[in-house]
């Protein structure tokens, strides 16, 4: 699939039409001869896209078993949500706080999910990625440039050290289960290995590389908590019921709003989201918008594949986030600190000896280093199409060129592993580093809600309208949101 350049606009309604083209200096202007029926070509930039055609139409599956096999963006959203923030932030705030902060977690990965609904609707429906869809729609530029996509620039260059986190602990894992080879080493080996995987630039790898991820560490971590109910740590109905008094100790307060802002879809994940949903092919398969009922009916379908292709990846995250934060809770409550530096992965793997005995240690690191490298190879993968999006925008590249699309896609996969590498390298301290990518998503979600309801209310096309559950959940989202970005703030500053 071949984004939309920036700019698309459509000629009027027409199924066939004869082009006939007049050269005039500096520019292409297009006359066009209506011959009959119904189709629509794009125009870019005074040129035609003809990168989406009827051979690329499809309609929608019908049935819920039929929809499945077209399932796979939200799988690779998990593979990236299921990583440092579980591992290592939910954990940690589980052991801060026991059991009392669980509806953070539970609202941290519910709260957001129809933000990230909201972005693949306007994706199918308009077939434009998130950056060039903000914009589409956003009225103030700097530049030509819409100022979101500058707070997007920005988040992405925190996201470096973030993602050095999650790396520097893929290699603690990696280097306690081959002692031989020093965490250095395993730092440099994973970037090589990430930009190995990545830099193709193709889909389907992906997707399957993510899904293989996701039963990996699903699989190993609710084992995990259904054999701690035959030990000393055993949890009780009533212990998890008090995680649901909506308390927020203020000693806990930086890693609830860390928790918040990076478990669940966090703001990065919803901004790739769409561009996994063009991959997969949601939009292409709709077509262009030709006003017809018959796109109508295209576009209702695929958004409703979208829709579970969402729930079900918010059922895998939800309950693997929800796991490691119980294990936090009930097993590194009772330890009097979480040290960072080189020993935190050896030390969170106590989630499993304390339950399991310390034969098990291997597993947890097996465990760690599935999870974390899962994050950071979806995370360069999704990025990598980021930072091209906003190339394009700033006419670094020419969005119109598929192979400098695809070069800029390559080189981003090399550099964004080993700049987050070489952060870690320097600093080895990765629960600083996941804690700073939290906060950091924490603030730039609050840019990525405002965005979901201007698509709702300026974007929106009257024939794809959702129903008003839909809009009371979009409105519960983000304000939830900012609720808790606010209400952090004031106890900060209080």
């Amino acid at each position: 699939m071949i984004y939309p350049p920036p700019g698309d606009s459509y000629l009027p309604a027409a199924d066939f039409v004869l082009l006939r083209w007049i050269i005039i200096p500096e520019h292409i202007k297009i006359i066009v001869d209506h011959i009959g029926n119904n189709y629509c070509i794009p125009i870019i930039q005074g040129k035609i896209n003809m990168n989406q055609t009827n051979s690329e139409i499809q309609n929608p599956p019908t049935g819920f078993f039929s929809s499945l096999r077209y399932l796979g963006p939200g799988l690779i959203l998990s593979a990236a949500i299921v990583g440092s923030g579980e591992l290592i932030a939910t954990t940690a705030l589980g052991a801060k706080a026991g059991y009392a902060l669980l509806w953070v977690i539970l609202l941290g990965c519910l709260a957001k999910v129809v933000v990230q609904l909201e972005y693949g609707r306007y994706c199918i429906s308009h077939g434009l990625p998130s950056f060039q869809a903000w914009n589409k729609v956003g009225r103030f530029k700097i530049f030509k440039v819409h100022w979101s996509v500058y707070c997007g620039v920005l988040f992405m260059l925190t996201n470096f050290a973030g993602q050095g986190g999650v790396l520097g602990g893929a290699a603690q894992s990696a280097a306690f289960m081959f002692p031989s080879i020093s965490t250095q080493a395993w730092t440099i080996i994973i970037v090589i290995a990430i930009g190995l995987l990545v830099f193709h630039g193709k889909y389907g790898p992906i997707e399957k590389i993510a899904t293989l991820l996701n039963i990996l560490f699903a699989s190993a971590i609710l084992y995990c908590v259904f054999a701690i109910q035959s030990t000393d740590y055993a949890f009780s109905l009533s212990d998890l019921a008090s995680g649901l008094t909506f308390h927020l100790p203020s000693d806990a307060l930086v890693f609830a709003l860390t928790a918040f802002g990076i478990t669940g879809v966090a703001s990065g994940e919803i901004t790739t989201y769409p561009y996994w949903c063009m991959e997969k092919g949601y939009a292409a398969w709709t077509g262009p918008n030709d006003g017809s009922p018959e796109w109508a009916h295209r576009a209702r379908g695929w958004i409703r594949v979208m829709t579970l292709d969402a729930l079900i990846s918010m059922v895998i995250y939800t309950i693997t986030t929800c796991a490691f934060y119980i294990l936090g809770a009930a097993v590194l409550s009772t330890q009097a600190t979480i040290a960072d530096g080189n020993g935190l992965i050896e030390q969170l793997s106590s989630l499993f000896t304390e339950t399991l005995g310390e034969g098990t240690r291997n597993v947890f690191m097996i465990c760690a280093f599935t999870v974390l490298f899962s994050t950071i190879f979806s995370n360069t993968a999704g990025f990598s199409r980021l930072w091209t999006d906003a190339f394009g925008l700033f006419r670094i590249i020419d969005w119109n060129n598929k192979k400098q699309r695809i070069r800029s896609i390559a080189v981003m996969a090399w550099i964004f592993p080993i700049l987050s590498g070489t952060i870690y390298l320097l600093i080895q301290k990765p629960l600083f580093l996941v804690v700073l990518m939290g906060i950091s998503n924490t603030v730039y979600l609050l840019v990525v809600a405002y965005q979901a309801i201007v698509f709702r209310y300026r974007g929106a096309i009257s024939a794809l309208r959702p129903s008003n559950f839909y809009d009371a959940t979009l409105w519960i989202s983000v304000s939830s949101i900012g609720y808790m970005a606010a209400y952090s703030a004031y106890r900060i500053f209080n």
